[in-house]
């Protein structure tokens, strides 16, 4: 089956990976944090399959999709409603 977004290409870490201790970045899973083979290889699987099932559920003909300007709208909106009730609770 084709695969238009690449999905089954073989992966590239954007993760740096330090060859010495074998420990992903840092930043990202804090200090020192060893990954086994077999922890990567599960977290991999889990990952391909969210997104896997993210891609299928966006090409659904009954999927809806928001522009950036809507999602920052409707937080906006949501935000200011939480402020007012907030505002009113304290009063």
């Amino acid at each position: 089956m084709p695969d238009p977004d690449g999905f089954n290409e073989e992966p590239q870490s954007p993760l740096a990976l330090n060859e010495d201790e074998e420990t992903w970045d840092e930043a990202i899973w804090g200090p020192k944090k060893t990954l086994t083979a077999e922890e990567q290889a599960e977290y991999d699987a889990w990952f391909r399959r969210k997104v896997q099932a993210a891609l299928e559920e966006a090409r659904r003909p009954d999927a809806v999709s928001y522009t950036q300007e809507e999602v920052e709208a409707m937080m906006e909106a949501r935000l200011e409603e939480r402020i007012a009730q907030a505002r009113r609770h304290a009063d």
